[in-house]
């Protein structure tokens, strides 16, 4: 059987694996595979329909929930493959006044969906009462596996206040909170913006007593 796959399918298939870690990246391509024939191609993967694409994962795990199932076909069918690429960090001034210094796990673009066991890389932003900036771009080492990614990780995201992610493990994120950062999960992967925005406005108005805390230290 032919199972030639050209470079973009190929890299949707590996976004799509990052994204949804409980499932192995052999037994998805299996499946896409008797679902779309061979060769995959990058066309062949847009033209798959949510129904298919659900059942596919289900026969995979079960346990996902729609939203999770959903995020991850939008990454497998989406028009811009370039959009998978790490955000460029903008030229700009630092952002004035108090502010957190916030990390974001993200695979794709400015989005945070990204898990901490196996996202691209990690956003770091400034956020302040009125806004926020892009200030730097951690790329991970996709061999680093287990606590010594963990490490790493805290290690480069040291002087942040807030760690955003779709999911962390305990020992984990204890190690993350030990460390001093706030770890926060969110159920489904966003678009950074939203996350920061809502932040934002938390600190402009009653930011809870820690991230007081946090932005008089800073």
């Amino acid at each position: 059987m032919d199972t030639t796959i050209s470079p973009p399918a190929a890299l949707r298939i590996a976004m799509v694996s990052k994204s949804l870690p409980s499932i192995e990246l052999k037994a998805l391509l299996g499946l896409l595979i008797q679902h779309v024939g061979s060769p995959v191609t990058e066309h062949k993967l847009q033209m798959i329909s949510p129904k298919s694409f659900r059942v596919i994962v289900n026969a995979l795990d079960n346990s996902l929930s729609r939203k999770e199932v959903t995020s991850a076909l939008a990454v497998l069918t989406n028009q811009d493959v370039g959009s998978f690429d790490a955000p460029q960090i903008p030229k700009e001034p630092p952002i004035p006044g108090p502010k957190l210094r916030v990390a974001m796990t993200s695979n794709q673009g400015e989005m945070l969906n990204g898990h901490f066991g196996s996202s691209l890389r990690v956003l770091v932003y400034e956020v302040n009462a009125t806004s926020y900036q892009l200030v730097d771009v951690l790329p991970v080492d996709s061999e680093l596996k287990g606590e010594r990614r963990t490490e790493i990780l805290i290690g480069n995201i040291a002087d942040c206040q807030i760690l955003f992610t779709l999911s962390i493990g305990g020992p984990a994120a204890a190690k993350v909170t030990r460390a001093y950062i706030h770890p926060v999960k969110k159920k489904v992967a966003v678009e950074a913006k939203e996350v920061l925005t809502e932040l934002s406005q938390v600190i402009g108005n009653e930011p809870p007593p820690w991230i007081k805390k946090a932005l008089i230290k800073e």
